[in-house]
């Protein structure tokens, strides 16, 4: 038998080639060295009794290190935070961060480190742009389950608006089947070794169904930031209705050729509130034809819905919006000057800030809030229907009687607990601030003061007997000040 022998070029040859095989590329290698573990402290507020914080606790997330010397991550990695931490990969040491600016609506936080250091032999991730449909991505965290890195490899099986659980706003999001376990939250979704999106959410009770913020949500949050102060996604408080109905298009004598959908509402106070009117049909928004079933075509294939367009904004530019109206079509020029959050009429969920609240003869009046629900299982009937309902009038907050600090000036009102007030002393009032004030001003010039609720039910509090009394309730309770309001500062 003949040997077979190999010259020494070959041989080297084979050499480097198993060699580049088995070795990482360098956009492989960057990445990994871009990936970032979050560790959290925080505390938040018990919105049941909202003068006291809740117990400590601890968690991790993930994160990337992108241009300027930023980490981003998921703000509800950060939320209420006393302390941060962060960790690159393949690094034992924790450097302390501390938060840049969060957007809460789109669950995006960036974090800095002082320590120069911890940016060495790093570089910086750059944002890609939206993925297609079946597009394959490597999505980058530390969940739970090991202490190392993780990438898990998916496919993008959705592009549509989800409701993102962390505001409970709705926003374009992805949809993907790898795995986004607790952990994973604020890692980077890549492809091609370019963030195409951020891990956020997985589906309960479904096998490899989780969610990203995508890079439109992305880059509207980075832009935001560019004079220094985040505003938020703008609103235009408009509320429509698919046009579907023959016999609404015919009242309407809307033409057959067209398409579009039925102003139902336009919130008050809001952007396009006397501009846009119930009745009107929106046939076209920034040049986005509008379908019937609310949809635009932002490119070919991919329809989301049309609030799509005025998200696209910042806060302060206009968004030119064709209707249908009068048996005509008119252009509007709608400024976008009112943030999304401004628009409900109860608080979405509060991170970061002490709750409000106003303490009136033992009673305990609250903001109705997202994060005051989440204290039930099963939350009372007569608060839940404000989930679903809109602002009747500019800046409107439902105000409620959160609970009672049991005294004699308390007795008998157990039966307003959890009722919304509607006036006091007779006099409406529109948000939480403006209830303080008309209370305020009643305690000087009023013996008793009345409070009536929604249910036909009232109280009634002695001026002089809350004076004479609030001081020591308070310290009985353990409560340093009367009230807490955004803008006002307790006596």
């Amino acid at each position: 038998m003949t040997k077979c022998r190999f010259s020494p070029f070959l041989t080297v040859l084979i050499i480097f080639s198993i060699l580049f095989i088995l070795l990482p590329t360098s956009s492989y290698s960057s990445t990994h060295e871009a990936i970032v573990k979050v560790f959290t402290t925080s505390m938040s507020y018990n919105y049941g009794a909202p003068w006291q914080t809740n117990s400590i606790e601890e968690w991790s997330g993930s994160g990337c290190i992108i241009s300027g010397k930023r980490i981003l991550t998921n703000a509800h990695v950060i939320s209420n935070a006393t302390f941060i931490e962060v960790q690159k990969h393949g690094d034992p040491a924790r450097f302390t961060a501390s938060v840049v600016a969060v957007s809460h609506d789109a669950d995006l936080a960036l974090l800095q480190v002082e320590d120069d250091k911890f940016f060495n032999d790093t570089t910086p991730l750059k944002l890609g742009g939206l993925p297609d449909m079946l597009d394959e991505v490597l999505v980058y965290g530390f969940p739970e389950g090991g202490e190392g890195l993780s990438v898990t490899k998916g496919i993008i099986s959705r592009i549509e608006t989800i409701e993102y659980i962390h505001s409970r706003f709705s926003l374009l999001g992805l949809q993907i089947d790898a795995a986004i376990n607790s952990g994973n939250s604020g890692g980077p979704a890549v492809k091609n070794g370019k963030i195409v999106g951020v891990a956020m959410q997985s589906k309960k009770k479904a096998e490899n169904i989780g969610y990203i913020i995508p890079t439109p949500i992305i880059k509207h949050f980075l832009t935001d930031l560019k004079d220094g102060r985040y505003d938020g996604f703008p609103d235009d408080g408009v509320v429509f209705k698919p046009l579907l109905n023959t016999a609404l298009k015919t009242l309407l004598n809307f033409p057959n050729a067209e398409t579009g959908v039925y102003i139902s509402l336009v919130v008050p106070g809001t952007a396009a509130d006397g501009l846009l009117l119930p009745g009107d049909v929106i046939l076209c928004v920034d040049n986005h034809q509008v379908a019937n079933d609310g949809t635009i075509l932002v490119r070919p294939g991919l329809r989301v819905q049309v609030n799509y367009c005025t998200l696209s904004h910042q806060i302060g530019e206009s968004s030119i919006v064709t209707v249908w109206r009068n048996g005509s079509k008119q252009k509007i020029d709608v400024p976008l000057t009112t943030n999304q959050v401004d628009t409900q009429l109860i608080k979405p969920p509060q991170y970061d800030c002490r709750p409000e609240y106003y303490i009136l003869g033992g009673i305990v009046f609250t903001p109705l809030s997202i994060n005051y629900f989440l204290l039930w299982e099963d939350a009372p009937w007569q608060l839940m229907r404000y989930i679903y309902k809109y602002r009747e009038k500019a800046n409107e907050q439902v105000v409620i009687i959160n609970g009672l600090l049991s005294s004699e000036m308390t007795a008998g009102n157990d039966s307003v607990v959890n009722e919304r007030v509607i006036s006091v002393n007779g006099q409406s009032f529109s948000g939480f601030k403006s209830f303080a004030a008309i209370v305020d001003v009643a305690l000087t010039k009023n013996k008793f003061i009345t409070l009536k609720t929604e249910n036909h039910d009232f109280v009634v509090v002695s001026s002089q007997e809350h004076r004479k009394n609030e001081k020591k309730l308070l310290e009985l309770y353990g409560i340093d000040a009367p009230y807490q309001i955004d803008g006002m500062e307790p006596l």
